[in-house]
């Protein structure tokens, strides 16, 4: 858990419910909707930065944030959601095709 908010923030659609639609129902989905979601990456493989090759994590760093500036959570929620994100570096060690170690490997088996 990252924090407690206030239920006068968020709207609780009845069990049976469903919805598809992207309008914002509650006051934390309208802040979700004012952080803008990560592009596609022109380099994969490049480390993360909070510019141009950004996560769903910065994505989500970015919300918390503005939870926070909001006032709808604590800021004791950025330390806690920082301290479970991977390295910027994380998920870039792919090789190109033929450099890896299994099958197929290029090393004429």
């Amino acid at each position: 858990m990252i924090g407690k908010i206030d239920s006068q923030h968020i709207f609780d659609a009845p069990a049976d419910t469903e919805s598809k639609d992207s309008t914002a129902k509650c006051a934390i989905e309208l802040a979700a909707q004012q952080v803008l979601p990560p592009r596609a990456s022109q380099n994969f493989m490049a480390p993360v930065n909070k510019t141009t090759n950004k996560r769903c994590q910065e994505w989500t760093m970015e919300y918390v944030r503005r939870l926070v500036d909001l006032g709808y959570i604590d800021a004791s929620a950025i330390a806690i959601v920082q301290s479970k994100r991977d390295p910027p570096n994380h998920g870039i060690g792919l090789q190109p095709a033929g450099r890896g170690k299994g099958a197929g490997s290029g090393r004429g088996q």
